[in-house]
């Protein structure tokens, strides 16, 4: 999903995100929001009970907080976001507020918290 969305030169950098955001929710949908994702769900479940688990998911979200941050600063190259944007910081947050707005999604089962968190960064941080 990440060389589809976030790494996919093809795409102008903002609808790459907007795009990896939108496969989560389609995943989530197609699978009726009962397993979450299995990095969360693992996450929360595995990651005191083995160190070598621990230790793979964070390896995980390392992996997708820099394809994220490839694709923030692709967009600061071309002018969808300023030159000030601290694409790193900015890339941590997005994936660790996703990762929430899929547990919450997972929970109410449905998709209105990853439409909240997707209006909300696309409205305001990512403008």
């Amino acid at each position: 999903m990440i060389a589809r969305t976030l790494r996919n030169d093809s795409l102008p950098p903002l609808k790459r995100l907007r795009a990896f955001v939108d496969a989560q929710i389609k995943y989530l949908n197609r699978i009726g929001w009962r397993n979450g994702c299995l990095i969360g769900n693992f996450s929360a479940e595995a990651s005191d009970h083995s160190e070598v688990i621990r230790k793979r998911l964070v390896g995980i979200y390392e992996e997708m907080r820099q394809s994220a941050a490839y694709c923030l600063r692709a967009a600061v190259k071309i002018g969808e976001l300023p030159r000030k944007t601290e694409c790193d910081e900015l890339a941590g947050f997005l994936i660790a507020s996703l990762q929430g707005a899929i547990l919450q999604a997972k929970a109410e089962r449905n998709a209105v918290p990853l439409e909240r968190f997707k209006h909300l960064i696309f409205s305001t941080l990512l403008h």
